[in-house]
């Protein structure tokens, strides 16, 4: 199943972006399977791919990917931020706000997997947030990220957190760059990095924030909690399909949740929450197909093994004992 946007909003925003251009709506939604009044409606959940369709329309009408995506995100308003905007306001201290926005990014109003920058002690930050776009179509990221930087300064107002101090790294170069640093302002922006980044002064994450609701953070959270449950019911059926349709390059943990539009960290989070781990689902796919491939197959140990992404059939016989108990000599057909 194709998942469903973060931002509803933001394509309601790109569709009126386009009309402004002079675009009709029957040529923004062309190929999408939407009609205006879907795309209208606030609680229409639209497929992914449908959005990226549109996006797409838009983008080869317009010509002009940053700017497009900051007139959208320059359309952000907090309503659109829902119980994940309440969350942030609500938090103690500018790091507790951030690792709220880290958590639960699947309900936020953007297209970004956020994480933790491992390297921000190193640069003397606080804390760093990288935005992660490799899920993304190639030839859409420089709207997005254009689009998502954009909203920034509200998001930042909203949680407090608008100290100037923290600083934007952007890809950007050139006009492009110029266009986003004059949206952000007084937000600095370094232009030319090597990703998408946000860095953070530790006297901002330590503050108290003006908003902060002991009771109100502990009510969004729980409800945080329970419309992620909602939005990914069967996550553990999801990482199982994923993990079996490429047994033999089954994706690292960082890299499977990048494919799901998540934080390493709220994958862990919600596997454990249904009672697993990456590393049990792993291994249970991997007993399974290898006994599945032994027993009814009749394939050699050699072959499995290579069937798995195992350098030798050692090393597959030494993961199969862990598993079983058993050699894997005494499986095989």
């Amino acid at each position: 199943m194709t998942p469903t946007t973060r931002s509803p909003a933001g394509v309601r925003y790109a569709l009126a972006v386009g009309r402004d251009e002079g675009l009709t709506a029957a040529q923004l939604l062309a190929g999408t399977g939407l009609t205006e009044a879907q795309v209208v409606l606030a609680d229409h959940a639209i497929d992914q791919d449908a959005e990226f369709i549109l996006t797409a329309n838009l983008l080869r009408a317009v010509g002009d990917p940053v700017s497009c995506g900051i007139a959208v995100g320059s359309r952000v308003t907090a309503g659109d931020l829902g119980i994940w905007g309440y969350a942030l306001i609500s938090s103690a201290t500018g790091a507790e706000a951030l690792a709220v926005a880290v958590d639960y990014v699947s309900l936020a109003p953007t297209a970004f997997v956020p994480e933790f920058g491992p390297d921000a002690e190193r640069a003397g930050e606080s804390s760093a947030v990288v935005l992660r776009d490799a899920h993304l179509p190639v030839d859409l990221r420089d709207f997005y990220a254009a689009r998502d930087i954009t909203a920034l300064p509200l998001l930042l107002r909203m949680a407090g957190l608008g100290d100037p101090a923290l600083t934007v790294h952007t890809r950007f170069e050139g006009a492009p760059a110029e266009r986003l640093v004059a949206a952000m302002q007084p937000i600095a922006v370094r232009t030319g990095a090597a990703q998408h980044r946000i860095s953070f002064p530790r006297e901002s994450l330590t503050a108290k924030l003006p908003t902060a609701d002991p009771v109100t953070r502990m009510a969004c959270a729980r409800e945080c909690e329970r419309l992620v449950q909602i939005r990914e019911p069967t996550l553990t059926a999801t990482v199982r399909s994923r993990f079996a349709q490429t047994p033999d390059t089954m994706p690292a943990i960082d890299d499977l949740a990048v494919e799901l539009h998540m934080s390493t960290r709220t994958l862990r989070r919600q596997l454990a929450a249904e009672g697993t781990s990456y590393r049990e689902l792993r291994n249970d796919v991997g007993k399974a197909l290898a006994i599945e491939l032994l027993e009814v197959v009749g394939l050699s140990v050699t072959e499995v093994a290579r069937r798995l992404g195992y350098s030798d059939a050692a090393a597959f016989s030494h993961a199969f004992h862990r598993w079983t108990g058993r050699a894997a000599s005494d499986f095989r057909r």
